[in-house]
């Protein structure tokens, strides 16, 4: 994605060659920069201020790149123990190298090549990275800074921070990275008659530079390099031998019915029993299967207990077979009672919707195999729930109705304790007095109250009589 006009317009003011040492400090090109450029877009800024840094054609004076750099530190500033984490450290090391000659040479493999500095540019970059809130730094303008006095030890903060950041920068970069060029690269024939000579001085330079930087940012040049490519051999074709199957792939653009080609569902599938019972358990959570298939399930089950779990039932599947067939979910549960994951199968069956089948599957269980007291208590009182919270009055009788049932038949089994959940099954009747199953239900719950009191009051008098 390229520059907006408006961003490049604004760093084109900013570079301009005849105000841009002396219109503006640091700090008020800080203040305007933030104001006009948003921070998702420093990265596109950042990578088109380094194009032009790399083409001195494009920035032939000092107070330009002193404005880039001052740039670069702004859009991401960072103390200078981690300066080597910088979007553009690469930028900082190849600025320091003290050897403008030498750092060509080592650079001439990386894309990060920038043209030889002067020492206040050095001085400059080392002073930002030290300190980048340098106030008396801030408010001079690029010429103010160009007229001072370098300090006599400034050579002793350059080679630290080299120091720094060649230790750390390309240990993180790709080799293939490091080999990447930039699209734009400057003529390395030298002109012995100067640049601003050819083309009729400083004054048609800077009208030409303009329009040249527009066209290049416009464009996205900044973002696109020259990086080598991965050459691959395609690989020969294997050649198939007479005693080869050979696979035939039937095409749409050729003159062939393909309705007489049929893909074969069994094909690699093993022919054991396993299988067999495995595809119609397949069909059980998906639908209500005939007697026949089932009579297999089952049988099966009865030979071999095992092999429930070869069957792919999961405690997440269990609500489908009980809906669609109670009866194998009654088995394969029965033959998972010495199961560790038995657990998990009664939460579900608590957890799912309220229906007959789920209630058929809890009453067989519950004569088969002593289920968990709490397991029992949990459920009746979610049935109950259930029939309060229903608002549709015909569904909401039949609920009840089944509820009822289910209660009595659980009390006359002796599979639970009545006491436990006396009071919430005789708010339960009393609620819904008016059906004639919760009536059958409350005359049984004043039955074992009454036999209760019976028994309360004999063991009083057998009290008293042994006193």
């Amino acid at each position: 994605m390229s520059l907006s006009s408006s961003d490049i317009n604004l760093l084109l003011n900013f570079l301009n060659e005849d105000t841009c040492g002396s219109s503006l400090t640091f700090e008020q090109i800080s203040q305007e920069f933030q104001h006009e450029i948003s921070k998702t877009d420093y990265l596109r800024v950042g990578n088109a201020l380094l194009l032009l840094l790399q083409n001195r054609d494009l920035t032939p004076i000092s107070t330009q790149r002193l404005i880039i750099f001052y740039l670069f530190i702004q859009m991401y500033p960072t103390d200078q123990q981690s300066i080597h984490t910088h979007p553009f450290a690469p930028v900082f090391l190849a600025i320091l190298r003290l050897n403008g000659e030498q750092s060509l040479k080592i650079h001439k493999h990386f894309h990060w090549i920038i043209s030889p500095v002067t020492r206040h540019e050095r001085t400059f970059v080392c002073l930002l990275i030290q300190n980048n809130q340098n106030k008396d730094l801030l408010k001079k303008t690029p010429n103010q800074f160009l007229q001072i006095d370098l300090p006599l030890n400034d050579d002793l903060l350059q080679k630290e921070i080299y120091q720094q950041l060649n230790g750390n920068i390309f240990q993180q970069v790709p080799a293939v990275v490091q080999c990447h060029l930039p699209a734009v690269i400057n003529d390395p024939e030298m002109n012995n008659y100067g640049y601003d000579t050819l083309i009729g001085g400083p004054n048609s330079r800077s009208a030409n530079t303009r329009q040249t930087i527009e066209q290049l940012l416009m464009n996205n040049v900044m973002e696109q390099t020259i990086h080598p490519e991965y050459l691959r051999l395609v690989p020969p074709l294997h050649e198939c031998t007479i005693d080869e199957f050979v696979w035939l792939s039937p095409l749409t653009n050729l003159d062939i019915d393909t309705s007489l080609f049929s893909w074969d569902d069994l094909m690699c599938m093993s022919k054991s029993i396993y299988s067999e019972v495995r595809l119609l358990m397949d069909k059980a959570y998906h639908g209500a299967i005939n007697l026949q298939q089932q009579h297999k399930i089952l049988e099966e089950l009865d030979h071999d207990p095992d092999l429930v779990h070869h069957l792919g039932l999961t405690p997440q599947k269990l609500p489908l077979l009980v809906e669609n067939n109670p009866s194998i979910s009654i088995n394969c549960l029965l033959k998972l009672i010495s199961s560790n994951h038995m657990t998990e199968y009664l939460q579900v069956l608590v957890q799912m919707n309220m229906s007959l089948h789920s209630m058929e599957v809890v009453n067989r269980l519950s004569t088969s195999m002593e289920l968990p007291r709490e397991f029992l208590h949990l459920y009746i009182s979610t049935c109950i729930k259930t029939c309060d919270e229903t608002k549709d009055k015909y569904l909401q009788s039949r609920f009840v109705r089944l509820v009822s049932v289910f209660i009595q038949s659980l009390i006359r089994n002796k599979v639970i304790d009545i006491k436990d959940l006396f009071l919430e099954v005789q708010g339960f009747c009393i609620n819904f007095r008016h059906i004639k199953e919760a009536s059958a239900l409350f005359q049984l719950l004043k039955t074992f109250d009454l036999r209760n009191e019976d028994n309360n009051d004999s063991t009083t008098l057998l009290t008293i009589n042994d006193e």
